[in-house]
This record gives C-alpha cells, structure tokens and sequence, in this order.
C-alpha cells in the first residue's frame, strides 16, 4: 500500500553514496560468493536506507553457492518489504532470523556418525546506511572496515577460532548476530569483504588502492587481484561504498515543509472547504477539530480531522499530525481510526478519515458514573486490540486517555486521536525534530516518559492501567504533577493510591492488577498486554507487584526538611532572646 506523504519542494541535502564491487572465484573452481548493493530512491530511501550485502558459501556445505546467493538477494527483498514503520535492527532481526531458520532446516539430515549434515551454510554481513547512521549486521568471517582519516578500521569481528569458523547461517536454529550503530561521516569508504580477500592483502595496500582509484568499480577489482597476486586460496570479493552527501537537520527547511499547507480557522456547518462540505462538529478540543463532512449528495460521510489554528506555528505539533496521517494509512484496525487520504493536494492542512458516530469515552465517563467491571473489561480489551496494532507496527501512542477514545451506542471503541505516536522508522532520521518535552497528557504519562523523555508499549500500558482505574471510580490512582519542577522528580513520587478506597466493592486481585499495570517502574509492569486482560478477567492469586516502598522520609523529604528549618530557626530566636535577671 502507497502511504501518501507531504513534503514541499526542498533543496536540502540527504544521503547518496557512489559504489563499486567486483567478485571472482579466484583459485577456486566456481564462486561461492555473493554480494548485492541496493542503492534505493525516494520514499524507499528515506524509510529502509540504502542495503549491502556479502555471504560467503561454507565450502563444507553442498549447497554453499546457493546459501550464499539466497542470503543476499532474500535479505534485501524481505527487509524493503517490511513495513515502513519498523525499525532497521527490528526489521533486519526479523529478516535474518526466519532465513536463518529456513537454511538450517533445510539440512535436518543426520550423517551416519551420527552428527547433523550441514547442506545449507554461508557467513553473512550487511550494512545499512539511514540518514546519517550505519547499522550492521554480521555472522561469520566476512568483514566490513571503514576508510577515515587514512586508516582502514574493522567494524566487525571474525567468528572464527584457530582458523575454524564458528558462526555461519544455517548452523544453528538460533543465532546470535552481531549488530553495530554508528554515526556516519562524509567521505567514510566502507569496505566489504570475503576471508579470501582481508585475509591476503594488508589494511595499508588496500587503503592506497582505494585512494589511487576514484573508480570504485575498479578498486575493488584491483584489491580482489592483490589478493590472487599474494595467493590467496579462497574465492575474493570486495565491495566499496563512499558517503558522498550526508543529509542535515535544518530548521528553516523543517519550517518550510512543516507550514506548507495552511491551517484552516473554526469551520461551521454548511462551510466548504475544498470538496467538503461540514455537516456538524463532532468533537473539538484544544488541539483538534473533528468535523462530519460530505464530499457530494450521493457521497458517503466522511470526518475530517483539522488541526487547531493555536497550534499553527508549532513545529513539532505540526510534525505530530502530519505523522499522524501517516499513521492513519498504514494502521488497518476496527478500533482505530483510518485516514483515508492526507489530502496532499490541498492548500489546507486537514486528514480526510473514516465516519465514525458515538461520543469520547470522557462524556461517557460522565454519563455513566460508575459503570460494572464487565463494561470496563469490554472498553480495555478493544483498546488492547488497537494497541497490539500499533505494536506491531514498531509504533507507540504516547497520548492515551479518555478523550482520545471514541465510544458509540453498541459500546464499540475507536482510537480518534494518535498525533504524538512515535515510530522506530522515522526517529532513526536526524531531519525529525525531536521531543524536547514528554509527549502526552498530565496524569496519564507514563513516569519513565516524564523523566527521561523515553516511552515503549509499557507506557502504553501505564496509560490503559490509569484508563481503568480512572473508569472504575471516577479517580486517578496517583497525585497531579502540579509541581513545576516535575522533571527533577523521581520514581519515589508515584505512590500508588488503592483503588478500593474510593470503591469498595473492588475486588482486591482487581486492585493488585491495576497496581501492577501502573506500576512506577516498567520494569514492575506486566511484560504484555495480554497478560494484564488475563488479570482483569479471572482472578489470579498469584499476582505479584514488585514496587519499591519507600520510607516516609522519601515520599515527604521536602517538608521534612522545612520543618526542621522552621524549628532551627525559632530555636535560634530562642538563644538570642535576652535574659532578664
């Protein structure tokens, strides 16, 4: 599916590399090595980098050639063809991971010594350029080294001991492969290459080489002969690839894509804005407004989404909603809202979204004052559901409470509201402009977002925790962060208030669920949605919250301390005080 994206016309700068390989059998009788270089454009680009690979075919192995030739050319396709969303280390693990289980499978037969027969073995490394980040991957003795300031360095180690490989593809079920992050610099020449080639030709010759011979093409055919030259015994193959622009983070760029389309004022039903004509307001707030609008009179409602115009200026709002949009093509959810389309046409900022009628589950929250456990069990399990949708697409939410959250008449729920997801893929660009405050709404933020700015499904799962509690009886289960120095807090200041002192008739497993769901520290929390739904359907007796207790002292340290200020200083007015005789 083609995610429509809106970018203005913009010179800035963005990675691009020149490249060149060469690969021969050298003094073997046919090549069982393979490399293969994806120089990807566009959009391909911007969310995969650019791909390059090399596997070297165990010679021991009786489909080595093949091994090889299948690691490179499945890698690239499966890994471009991973949703757009996914991180490069989640989405080159995944890859790697069912090939490598597809290889050893393939050699399931025992020789008659009793020991498993290998057929399908190749060492393997990639490296992925993105924005200005390197990620590799690597298992085997295939090697990348960087080029910078003259010297040739490894970037991987060789699994191999007294000249016996170790790690290959295909010789474990599970393998544990090496993965490097680094940070780009321009000019940096990557060098990829077999044993049959770092193993014969010193890291000075190969620099000089490389340096002497702006072809790349050519360079590295001439490193592949050095090593034929000083005798190498193995099949020789060399990749170079040179970092010739690198993209920068530029906020008169961001400014300018970001405030490309206009953001419409207040609209009034019987208002036209481009095809659309409003037909009520479905929901405002502070940051939004979601109108029922129709394109035609044999059109189909539809609810366009429009940012506020207090937000018209805000860079990293804007991003939020254009991200949102994003989002909103790629999540295919009964419980989510779907952006149809971004309208990337339009001289206006607004999504164009699926109908949907009912209210926000805050104005039910007011109308239903102390719904059952079986209506709450129903709301949480159907935000669980769109949860595991974002989840799977390596997203978070980050803003998750009640007004976000759409109910209708049959007590269907629908996500309305996901401007501040984060992605994995797009926080790996420097071009986004990253949160310099914690994402989400007061009361309902995870801690470890409050703190450190970092949120996984775990906050997610702080914020659901909260939803549940707050349902149930109309409270929050901690204090408000009104102090405006909430960011030199710490996990001492989330003290968890039971559920059953304002409701009673709450069973105490349902409040030692909750506890765990809202746990302070992540780490404390349940490991997985699921298991938190098991906890608020059945009665678990073996529910065991791991928080920390902490001392009066801790909890009341800074009124601790302005009372014994308080009893020094009248102590001190005591003892100047004259004495009368």
């Amino acid at each position: 599916m083609k995610v429509e994206t809106v970018k203005a016309k913009s010179s800035k700068l963005e990675l691009k590399v020149s490249f060149g390989g060469f690969s021969m059998k050298g003094s073997k009788r046919i090549n069982q090595d393979a490399f293969a270089m994806l120089d990807s454009k566009g959009q391909e680009k911007h969310y995969k980098g650019i791909i390059a690979c090399i596997a070297d075919g165990c010679s021991s192995a009786k489909y080595a050639k093949d091994a090889a030739n299948l690691a490179v050319t499945h890698f690239i396709r499966e890994y471009t063809n991973t949703p757009i969303s996914w991180s490069v280390k989640k989405s080159s693990s995944k890859v790697l991971a069912g090939l490598n289980q597809w290889l050893y499978s393939q050699s399931s037969k025992h020789s008659s010594l009793g020991y498993r027969q290998a057929d399908w073995l190749a060492t393997f490394s990639s490296l992925i350029l993105k924005s200005t980040t390197g990620y590799i991957f690597h298992l085997g003795d295939t090697r990348i080294s960087v080029i910078r300031d003259g010297a040739l360095q490894p970037l991987t180690r060789d699994h191999k001991t007294n000249q016996v490989l170790t790690k290959a593809l295909g010789a474990e079920l599970h393998q544990d492969i090496d993965f490097y992050e680094f940070d780009l610099q321009l000019g940096d020449i990557f060098v990829i290459t077999s044993d049959g080639v770092h193993d014969f030709v010193s890291d000075r010759k190969i620099v000089d080489l490389v340096y002497c011979h702006p072809n790349l093409e050519l360079a590295a055919k001439l490193v592949c002969e050095e090593a034929q030259h000083n005798k190498s015994d193995d099949n020789l193959t060399c990749l170079l690839i040179k970092v010739t622009e690198l993209p920068q983070k530029c906020l008169a760029e961001s400014y300018k894509e970001l405030t490309y389309r206009k953001v419409p004022l207040a609209l009034r039903a019987g208002q036209k804005i481009d095809d659309y004509t409003i037909i009520r307001q479905i929901h405002a707030s502070s940051r939004s407004h979601i109108y029922l609008a129709q394109q035609s009179i044999d059109s189909e409602p539809c609810v366009l989404k429009v940012p506020s115009i207090n937000f018209q200026d805000d860079l990293h709002y804007l991003q939020g909603f254009m991200r949102e949009g994003w989002a909103g093509q790629l999540i295919n959810h009964a419980n989510v809202m779907k952006v149809i389309t971004t309208a990337p046409d339009s001289h206006f900022l607004y999504h164009v979204c699926e109908y949907m009628d009912g209210q926000t589950l805050r104005q039910w929250m007011h109308d239903v004052k102390q719904p059952t456990i079986a209506q709450v069990r129903s709301i949480l399990e159907q935000i669980v559901t769109a949860l595991r949708a974002f989840q799977r697409l390596d997203m978070v939410h980050r803003d998750l409470k009640p007004e976000n959250i759409m109910i209708d008449a049959n007590g269907k729920i629908t996500l309305i509201d996901y401007g501040t997801v984060s992605s994995a893929s797009l926080e790996e660009d420097i071009t986004q402009l990253k949160d310099e405050c914690a994402q989400g709404s007061v009361g309902y933020t995870a801690p470890e977002t409050v703190l450190t700015l970092h949120a996984d499904f775990k906050s997610d799962l702080f914020s659901l925790g909260v939803i549940a509690y707050e349902l149930l009886c109309s409270n929050l289960p901690y204090k408000s962060l009104s102090n405006p120095n909430y960011h030199k807090l710490d996990y001492s200041f989330w003290q968890y208030r039971s559920i059953r002192h304002y409701r009673a008739d709450i069973p105490f497993w349902l409040d030692q669920a909750l506890m765990k769901a809202v746990a302070p520290q992540p780490k404390h929390r349940y490991q997985a949605l699921s298991e938190f739904i098991n906890d608020i359907k059945t009665e678990n007796g073996d529910i065991t919250v791991e928080t920390r207790q902490f001392s009066f002292y801790q909890q009341h340290t800074l009124m601790i301390w302005k009372v014994v200020a308080i009893v020094q200083f009248l102590l001190l007015l005591i003892l100047l005080l004259p004495v009368n005789y």
